[in-house]
């Protein structure tokens, strides 16, 4: 019992030191979590089973802790990828509406331009089509005053 204990101790002790250095950076320096359940592997246990036991959980709570830190990495660079998608949508949003504003102010300016000459070219024709009434009246008037 008293060499299962110890056993359950050193696998404790192992997994916690794991987990400080993995929290101190995820992946931590390649090789050095092996070296550690090498270290395990090789020290002395007078239980097989144990020895097994010892090594298997160590391994296992490198493992857990590794592929935790790789599923962190990914959901903050899908997070990031993310944000930088949804900042070049508003981008592309805000380019496309400055665009369009300054197409309908030309469009509007344009607009505007073609009624005013619209104006002028209506004013001037009706200008003239009362001058040339007018003319024709004084002529109408002329041709009556010399009928005897």
């Amino acid at each position: 019992m008293k060499k299962i204990r110890a056993a359950f101790l050193s696998v404790a002790v192992l997994g916690l030191s794991a987990a400080v250095a993995l929290a101190a950076s995820p992946v931590g320096t390649p090789g050095a979590h092996g070296d550690e359940i090498s270290t395990l592997a090789q020290t002395d246990f007078t239980d097989g089973a144990a020895h097994g036991a010892a090594v298997s959980a160590a391994a296992k709570a490198l493992g857990e802790a590794v592929s935790a830190a790789a599923r962190l990495q990914g959901a903050e660079k899908s997070a990031a990828g993310k944000a930088k998608g949804q900042a070049a949508a508003a981008a592309g949003k805000a380019k496309g509406a400055a665009a369009s504003a300054a197409g309908q102010a030309t469009g509007d300016a344009a607009a505007a331009a073609g009624q005013a000459k619209g104006d002028a070219a209506s004013s001037a024709a009706s200008a003239a089509a009362a001058a040339a009434q007018a003319a024709g009246q004084a002529a109408a008037d002329a041709g009556q005053a010399h009928k005897p």
